[in-house]
C-alpha cells in the first residue's frame, strides 16, 4: 500500500532525491503490491512483470534529480510504470522481429545485410564489450539480472548482499554501459 498521505509520499521522494536508499526501499515495497497486479494484466507474465517493476524503480532512482518537482507521486510512479511496461512490450515485440531479421541477414552470404541489422549487431557487440569491462562483481550482478532474469531480491539472497546494494550496482552498471556506448557514438 502506498504511503498514507500525499505529504508522506513527497517526503519520501525528497529523501530519495538526496540519495536516501532506505527511503527508496520503503517506496519500493510500498508500491510493489499495487504495481504488480496492474503490470501483470499488461504483461501476462510473472517474470516480465518483475522486470518491468525493476526497470520502473531503476528509472525512478536514475531520475531522482527530478523528484523534487513531482506534485503527485502516486500518479507519477504509475506513469513511469506504464511507460516502462510499454517500452518493455515494444522491445519484446521488436526483439522477436529483430532477432529473426538479424538471423536471416547473418545467414545471407551475398552481403545483403541491412543497415539496421549491422547497427544492431554493432550495438550488441559494444554492449558485450562494455559488460566485459565491468569489475567482476558488478558484471556478475548485471549478468544475473539481465542474462539469467533474476530479480533484485533473488540476486541479493544468492550473493548474500542487501537488495539496495544490488540496485545500486545495477544503476552503476547501466550508467557505465551507457557512457561506453555514448563514447563509441551510440548514445541512448
Amino acid at each position: 500500500m502506498p504511503p498514507s498521505t500525499l505529504h508522506d509520499e513527497k517526503v519520501l521522494l525528497q529523501q530519495i532525491a538526496h540519495g536516501d536508499e532506505a527511503a527508496f526501499s520503503t517506496l519500493f515495497y510500498a508500491y510493489y503490491a499495487s504495481l504488480h497486479p496492474f503490470i501483470m494484466k499488461l504483461t501476462r507474465s510473472a517474470e516480465d512483470t518483475e522486470e518491468v517493476i525493476q526497470e520502473t524503480f531503476l528509472r525512478l532512482w536514475l531520475s531522482r534529480d527530478k523528484l523534487l518537482e513531482v506534485e503527485s507521486p502516486q500518479a507519477w510512479i504509475h506513469t513511469v510504470a506504464v511507460n516502462e511496461c510499454y517500452k518493455f512490450l515494444k522491445k519484446r515485440s521488436s526483439r522477436k522481429d529483430g532477432l529473426a531479421g538479424l538471423r536471416s541477414a547473418e545467414q545471407k552470404q551475398d552481403g545483403e545485410e541491412t543497415l539496421h541489422a549491422l547497427q544492431l549487431k554493432e550495438v550488441k557487440q559494444l554492449v558485450t564489450e562494455a559488460v566485459s569491462r565491468l569489475p567482476h562483481r558488478r558484471r556478475r550482478i548485471f549478468q544475473m539480472s539481465r542474462d539469467e532474469g533474476m530479480t533484485i531480491p533473488q540476486i541479493a539472497a544468492e550473493l548474500r548482499i542487501s537488495p539496495n546494494t544490488v540496485k545500486n550496482t545495477l544503476v552503476t552498471s547501466l550508467r557505465t554501459i551507457r557512457d561506453y556506448l555514448a563514447a563509441k557514438g551510440h548514445g541512448i
